[in-house]
């Protein structure tokens, strides 16, 4: 329970590693607020997982006027936040050659310039000594012709995460990034999505995909008075995909199988 007490707002929190992190923050004894555009969904959401206790936020976070608005109501509900996750985006697997102007514009409206104003729009909320996590994605680190616009949105909210940190920091706020790679969530489910999360899990040196839950521990200390001297850093999840190359067999999976010992 090392939430107890702490008021928190989870955004994108319908599905995947925002409600991942919504269900874990309530279990550790946060007072959880969760956002989502569709309000039926946010409603069955609360009763299946919160039995009804969370603050629904309804809100569409490309909107600055929504955000505006949800910060008004977490105001009168809560009057303060002690832990925001910005969860919310979209994800969009296209080329460079293929993805169109309102597509790409879709993308960086809710990935770059929702996360921006929902940041900037929270400070006046923010305790002291409050925490900001932000999820990014290993996708900012790499490159990749079919995700050229995506991750060029979340190299862009990795940016904002280090420049709100030094902002600040005299308020004693901490502002921290999550980094996961390829992670088990509904949106793989999509049939032209199934392929490309096969061979990323294949090129994973560990071999599998990340799962909400593992996204969720790392949220939880970044949320906790455990993580109370971080602030800038990104936790980058992705099974060593980033700085691990060697496409040939991952190294050690071709060492010779025996034991060794300090000599």
């Amino acid at each position: 329970m090392r939430l107890v007490g702490k008021k928190a707002f989870i955004t994108g929190a319908t599905s995947g590693i925002g409600l991942a992190i919504a269900i874990r923050f309530a279990e550790e004894g946060a007072d959880v607020a969760i956002n989502g555009r569709d309000r039926d969904k946010l409603t069955r959401i609360n009763r299946e997982y919160f039995n009804g206790k969370a603050l629904e936020v309804v809100a569409d976070l490309s909107s600055v006027q929504d955000i505006r608005d949800a910060f008004q109501q977490i105001r009168q509900q809560f009057g303060r936040l002690d832990t925001l996750v910005v969860n919310a985006g979209v994800y969009q697997l296209k080329s460079a050659c293929d993805i169109t102007e309102k597509e790409f514009d879709s993308m960086f409206e809710l990935n770059v310039k929702g996360a921006f104003f929902t940041m900037q729009q929270s400070l006046p909320l923010l305790n002291e000594s409050a925490s900001v996590i932000t999820i990014s994605s290993v996708a900012a680190q790499l490159a990749s012709w079919n995700q050229t616009a995506y991750n060029a949105s979340k190299a862009a909210l990795s940016s904002l995460t280090k420049s709100f940190a030094c902002g600040l920091a005299h308020k004693k706020i901490r502002v921290n990034s999550i980094s996961p790679g390829l992670t088990d969530t509904p949106i793989w489910e999509k049939v032209d999505y199934r392929a490309q999360a096969e061979q990323a899990a294949e090129r994973s040196p560990l071999g599998r995909q990340c799962t909400p839950q593992e996204v969720t521990a790392s949220a939880v200390f970044l949320a906790s008075d455990e993580s109370a001297f971080m602030t800038t850093s990104d936790l980058l999840m992705d099974g060593g995909r980033a700085h691990i190359q060697d496409p040939a067999g991952w190294g050690s999976r071709n060492c010779p199988k025996k034991s060794y010992s300090p000599s």
